[in-house]
Formats: C-alpha cells, sequence, structure tokens
C-alpha cells in the first residue's frame, strides 16, 4: 500500500496542487453569464411586441375578410350604397342606411368597435350577434363603381397600436346576366 500512496503524491506533485479557481476566473466567468443572461432577457420584450403585432395584424385581416364576405351577401345594385362606411362614425352612412346594408353596417360596428361614443345597439341586434368582443378597430368601405357589371370594394382596417396596425383587402364583383 506504501507504493500505492507514493504514486498518488507522484501524480497530485506532477500535475500541482492547483485545486479549484481564482477569484479573478470567477469574476471573469460570473460578467460572461451576467451579459449572456442580460441578453436573453432583453429578447423577451421584443418578442412580446411582435406577438401582440401578430395579434393585432391576424384580427384587422379577419375582420376585413369578414366585411368583404358579407359585402356578397348584398344584392348587386345595392353594394354601391356602402361606399363610405365608417364603423367609426356614429352618423352618417351606418345611420343613413336602411334594410340589408344597415343591418350589415351595424353589425361591423358591433364586431369591431362596439358600442360607445352616442353609437348603441339594440337587445334584438345584441341577441342575435351574441356577447361583443369588439377590439377597438375602425373600417372604412369603399365602393367603386368600374362599369355597369363591376364594382371594387376596398375595405381598410385599423387597428390602434403604436404604430397602428392597417389593413388593406380588395376584392372585385361582377354582375353575371
Amino acid at each position: 500500500m506504501r507504493s500505492a500512496t507514493n504514486v498518488n503524491r507522484r501524480i497530485v506533485r506532477a500535475l500541482g496542487d492547483h485545486r479549484g479557481f481564482t477569484l479573478v476566473e470567477v469574476l471573469v466567468a460570473s460578467m460572461i453569464l451576467v451579459v449572456a443572461l442580460l441578453t436573453l432577457a432583453s429578447m423577451f420584450p421584443v418578442g412580446y411586441k411582435q406577438i401582440a403585432d401578430a395579434g393585432r395584424m391576424t384580427m384587422a385581416v379577419s375582420g376585413a375578410r369578414h366585411i368583404l364576405e358579407d359585402v356578397g351577401d348584398v344584392p348587386f345594385a345595392n353594394i354601391s350604397n356602402l361606399n363610405g362606411v365608417d364603423t367609426a362614425s356614429n352618423t352618417g352612412v351606418i345611420a343613413g342606411l336602411t334594410g340589408t346594408e344597415s343591418a350589415i353596417a351595424r353589425r361591423w360596428r358591433y364586431m369591431l368597435a362596439g358600442s360607445g361614443n352616442g353609437f348603441s345597439f339594440s337587445a334584438a341586434e345584441t341577441t342575435a350577434w351574441g356577447t361583443a368582443q369588439p377590439f377597438g378597430a375602425r373600417a372604412v368601405v369603399a365602393v367603386a363603381n368600374t362599369s355597369a357589371t363591376l364594382r371594387q370594394v376596398t375595405v381598410t382596417v385599423t387597428v390602434p397600436s403604436t404604430p397602428p396596425t392597417t389593413v388593406t383587402l380588395s376584392t372585385m364583383i361582377v354582375r353575371m346576366f
């Protein structure tokens, strides 16, 4: 056993007796770790902002697509009546419409902006449309009478954010004889 102990002592002496780290090595390693962790931590707010922006963009696109789908339910001769509909407006085109166009424009207001600013919905509307979950968006509809058989409908939806998220979708509606 003495020979084994002597061998262990020789190995330790040959390699040196450097157990652990010096204070300088620990400080350098700590600084590298702090810089790396701060870099990773700074990515979280940026990632959260991008996720929130993507969510707003998705809501804007969904609202615009819904409006374009509803325009397809309006008789071709009445599509031009929707020109100038602005869901942020309390009067004007939404209040001036009658029949199918009025109901559709009011539903757009209900869906995007909700009630408020002097604009309210009837009990029948809220019952028919369910619980409103507006996200404060604004939609503006523009109808261009390109020809007697062609209408171009453009919907611009703006969601409040910094900077505002804006989506513009357009479609062509053709009257077939």
